[in-house]
């Protein structure tokens, strides 16, 4: 028993060590309109390239507003959608985000509304943070705020 105890305290600590050396990534959000004609699911995405952009805009349902131009040699493209709410508005936030040696790690929240609005408004909600360009594989951690408004 104590050397189970031993063993599990171990690897909690070596956990606890990996996960605090992750190096904090600084990243700009570009917020997205609730038009933006995105599936309706919840949805994460990396783009890379402007081929890549471009393969993503076409996929895309409907393009009411004009997106945001960005310069893929400098910039990797993070985003987050929360897919379709008819109670909206939802709020998608980038936490945090880090390298964690071999991948990057994205905390997402998604918060429903902190009052319900007198009309909800209806959309696709999504957020887009521009990081450093990165050819790393990019994980995606998403939590819900479930403000109860509904």
């Amino acid at each position: 028993m104590v050397r189970l105890l031993k063993t599990a305290l171990l690897i909690s600590m070596l956990a606890a060590t990996a996960a605090a050396q992750d190096e904090k990534i600084s990243f700009q959000v570009v917020p997205l309109a609730p038009t933006l004609g995105l599936p309706d699911s919840h949805e994460t995405y990396v783009i890379r390239s402007p081929e890549e952009w471009s393969n993503w805009v076409n996929n895309l349902t409907a393009v009411v507003d004009v997106l945001p131009a960005v310069d893929f040699e400098r910039y990797t493209s993070l985003i987050a959608s929360a897919g379709y709410k008819a109670d909206g508005p939802v709020v998608v936030t980038f936490d945090s985000i880090a390298d964690a040696g071999n991948l990057i790690r994205v905390h997402v929240s998604v918060t429903t509304p902190a009052s319900c609005p007198a009309r909800p408004i209806a959309g696709h909600y999504a957020a887009m943070a521009l990081i450093p360009r990165t050819d790393k594989p990019v994980q995606f951690d998403v939590s819900s705020r479930d403000t109860g408004c509904h």
